[in-house]
């Protein structure tokens, strides 16, 4: 259903990338390893997108955005 809802739901939807993705943020993957760590968006962010290139493609509304406030936009 997780997998289901992904590909339904994604705009970029990858069947190699999500197959395991959602189990995996969820906790429920199937070895039993529950999850040891979260993944923070505004750092995952400031680490592999700086400019916010990523951010503006899929958010239109972020578009205009200036930069230093585009990881966090509920500060500015």
């Amino acid at each position: 259903w997780g997998m289901k809802y992904f590909w339904d739901v994604l705009l970029d939807a990858d069947i190699e990338s999500d197959i395991l993705g959602w189990q995996y943020i969820s906790g429920s993957l199937p070895d039993g390893h529950e999850l040891g760590r979260l993944d923070n968006p505004e750092v995952q962010g400031q680490k592999y997108d700086p400019d916010g290139e990523y951010v503006r493609t899929w958010i239109p509304e972020l578009a205009r955005m200036p930069g230093e406030w585009i990881h966090h936009p509920w500060d500015a």
